[in-house]
Order: structure tokens, then sequence, then C-alpha cells
């Protein structure tokens, strides 16, 4: 049975201020409910205790999601993988429970948003949006820009897409062999791409060098502001993800020359192929996925990734954009996001050889 003494001490120890407060009590307290009174003040501070120690553990590990989440994207709006973003956001907001906040970085051929992305705070609620030639041709071909932001680690792969090889429609031909022989007569031709590095570059490079062209290369911010170019006629010919082009194709705004792999795509099935051309550039097509700052536990990576596979199961999101424009969802683990990376980059050094470009 504790004494007045034992009690008295035990809450000086436990709570500021107690002790006062337990001295003004026994002053107003009977003998008689002397005993009760101990008791109730005891077991008081004891709930301070734990109560205080549950409150610290709650919020040093709140459960994920607790707040909105930010995916930053390296690229301006309107863009291939803004698009997919936005349209992924909603789907994904029903798996968090929170919103999922687009923000627009571009600049510095994605190097500033990606920065940004590297230097978050690494706690999940930060993501950024990635295309494929970020983390597998730029690193060769630009290693002082890829360092800037080469901490930031895979979570998921979102989808991938075949590619395409556009004219604008005033150029004389209906596919890349065609292209080629009249180019051969011209002067003064340019291509577009959203920069150095970025697969519209790298693949038309490869294209001068196999056939020996005189076209320009003309960079823009971004690949949509590339192929708008393309569209009005400033430059005479870009590429760009098939499912962005099918709708442009089919209205006449642009032509399509060919299509990347070694197999006709089943939605342009007039389009050949650049391996039955001829070509063999190691290179099928783009996908896109989302990446995190370098530290962010692996139980949240895990969770965003499980989160992306569900949501891109959405049927509004499946009929309005992933099967009109052909892509093939994917949503896969961070270990298999990796490691298609690390095959990617092994690939990316044959594709920057074959465009004539130096692996730094």
């Amino acid at each position: 049975m504790w004494d007045t003494h034992t009690v008295s001490w035990f809450i000086r120890r436990s709570a500021p201020g107690a002790a006062r407060r337990f001295r003004e009590k026994m002053a107003m307290t009977p003998r008689a409910s002397l005993h009760r009174t101990l008791l109730l003040l005891a077991a008081g501070a004891l709930g301070g205790l734990f109560s205080g120690a549950a409150f610290a553990q709650g919020t040093a590990s709140p459960a994920w999601p607790s707040r909105p989440v930010r995916v930053i994207i390296p690229q301006p709006p309107g863009g291939v993988l803004d698009i997919l973003i936005r349209a992924l956001a909603e789907p994904l907001r029903q798996q968090f429970g929170h919103p999922v906040v687009v923000d627009n970085r571009p600049g510095g051929n994605n190097v500033v948003g990606l920065e940004a992305c590297a230097g978050a705070a690494p706690d999940g609620y930060t993501l950024c949006a990635v295309s494929a030639e970020v983390l597998s041709t730029y690193p060769l071909v630009e290693p002082a820009l890829y360092a800037r932001y080469s901490s930031i680690v895979p979570v998921t792969l979102i989808a991938r897409n075949a590619g395409v090889l556009l004219a604008n429609p005033s150029v004389p031909a209906k596919d890349l062999r065609e292209f080629v022989a009249w180019a051969r007569t011209q002067t003064g031709l340019n291509y577009s791409s959203s920069g150095a590095g970025s697969t519209p570059n790298l693949l038309w490079e490869y294209i001068k060098q196999h056939d020996g062209l005189r076209i320009e290369h003309v960079p823009y911010r971004g690949i949509i502001e590339a192929f708008n170019e393309m569209a009005a006629g400033r430059v005479q010919v870009s590429y760009i993800a098939l499912g962005f082009a099918l709708e442009p194709i089919a209205t006449g705004r642009v032509k399509p020359l060919a299509v990347l792999g070694s197999a006709r795509s089943p939605r342009l099935p007039e389009v050949p192929s650049l391996g039955e051309l001829g070509y063999a550039f190691p290179y099928d097509g783009p996908w896109w996925g989302f990446a995190a700052p370098a530290g962010t536990p692996a139980p949240v990576m895990d969770r965003i990734a499980a989160a992306t596979r569900a949501a891109l199961q959405d049927p509004a999101l499946r009929s309005r954009l992933l099967e009109p424009q052909a892509y093939e969802a994917v949503g896969n683990t961070p270990a298999e996001f990796a490691a298609i990376i690390e095959g990617e980059r092994s690939r990316g050094a044959a594709i920057v050889r074959a465009a004539g470009i130096e692996v730094r």
C-alpha cells in the first residue's frame, strides 16, 4: 500500500506542478477519504505519463500518407509525361486517401525538376516523374548534369508506349525510306527534340549517320514544343510517343514515317517499322515511372508502387487514356524497376554509340 510520502514523491517526479496540487488537495480532504484521493492522484499521474508517451510515439511515426503527395514533373505542362501523370493523379488520390499535387518544374533538359526531387525530404511526400532517357542515356551524354540528380531511386515503372518518327505534311514522303531519298537532295533541313541526349536527338543522329544526311538538330524546352514546331512546318521531322501522335496522324496534322522496333504497330499497320527498313536502332519505345529522393523508406516505396499498380486498373483511366493511346500499364516493384533501368542503361551505351556520340 502506498503512503502519502510515496505518492507525493511519485507525483513530484512524474508531472510538473503536481506536487503543489497534491498538497492543496491533502489540506482540503477529510481523513476518511484520504486513501481514495491518493489512489486517484497516482492514477492520474500515471495516465499522463503514458498518454504523453503515446503522443510522442504517434507524432514520431505517423501512418503514411497523412497529407498530400507532391509529384514533380520535370517538363512543361501539356507534354506526354504531364498528361499521363495528371490522368493518374485522381486514381492515386483514391488509393492514398489524400490529394496528389502535380508540380511542373521544367528547365535544363529535365535537370531542374529532378534536382529538386533529389534534394527533397525522403519521407514519401515528394516523388518525381521520370522518362526513360533521364536514367538511361543522359548519364552517358551529360554526366555532369546527371550528377545533380543521380541520387534519386526508382519506385515503379508506370507505363510503356511505342515510338513513331514524324514529318510535317509538306514533306513529300510517305515513309522513312522516301524521306531519306528526298532529304539527300535538300539543304537546310532540321529535326526537333527536347534536348541533347533525348530520344529524338539520338534517333535522328543515328539516322544521319546511317544514311549520310545533312539535317540539323533544333532543341526545345519540351517534347510538345518540339512536336508543335514540326507540325507547324518550322522544322521538318521529329519523334514522339505513339499514343500522343495517333490523333494528329488521324487528322492529317502530321504524317508518320516509321515506328520504332522490329514490328509494325497494330495501331498504324500501314507504317513500316525501323527493323523492316534495315535500321538496327536498339530502342523500342518510351517508358515513364516514379522515382523518389534517396533514403525514402522501403515500405513507403512499396506502398506507392502497389497504389500505382492498383490505380492503373481504374476503368476511367483505362478507357480515356491508356487504351485509346496504346499504353502498356505496368506498376512494378522498386526492385523490378531498378533492374529495367540497369538494362536500359546498358542498351543506352549502344544507342549513344549508334548515334555517333561519344560515351562520356
